[in-house]
């Protein structure tokens, strides 16, 4: 390698790692000041098959939540049950746990083109099998679901 690569390699390498860390997981920015009042409603993703909804009293009932997926993507097994809800602060981010049958899963909060957006990590975060959730209307909707690579994506039409 010539110095000049040499150069380019010591100038450009910050400047990515920088613009990669404030995307956030998946390209997603992550939400800030998010209220309960947010997150209350049906959180739905055809691509993982799940459906999270929270209430306002701090309880949550979750539909087919997957907890582990293979190197592929397919979800190999699922959580359904009745539960609880919070968002916890971690620094500067903010999470939204919810525990089901005693055991806490932490779910992201992200911006994707100003909508809040939910995600869920599914297994060893170094597979990057994740779901991202969207809130459902109050209305019928149908939903237009598309895979980023390992992550899927559900958004309102």
């Amino acid at each position: 390698m010539n110095s000049r690569a040499w150069k380019w390699a010591l100038v450009s390498a910050p400047v990515v790692l920088s613009v990669s860390a404030c995307m956030g997981w998946g390209g997603y920015s992550p939400a800030k000041n998010v209220h309960d009042s947010q997150l209350i409603g049906t959180w739905h993703t055809r691509g993982c098959g799940a459906t999270l909804t929270l209430q306002p009293n701090g309880s949550a009932s979750a539909t087919g939540i997957p907890t582990e997926m293979d190197l592929n993507g397919k979800v190999t097994k699922r959580v359904s049950a009745d539960g609880t809800w919070e968002i916890s602060e971690s620094g500067a981010e903010q999470h939204l746990d919810v525990t089901l049958r005693d055991e806490e899963t932490p779910f992201e909060l992200y911006r994707d083109k100003g909508h809040l957006v939910v995600g869920l990590t599914v297994g060893d975060p170094d597979d990057a099998n994740s779901c991202i959730l969207t809130r459902h209307s109050k209305s019928t909707e149908s939903f237009v679901v598309r895979r980023v690579s390992q992550t899927y994506v559900a958004m309102g039409t």
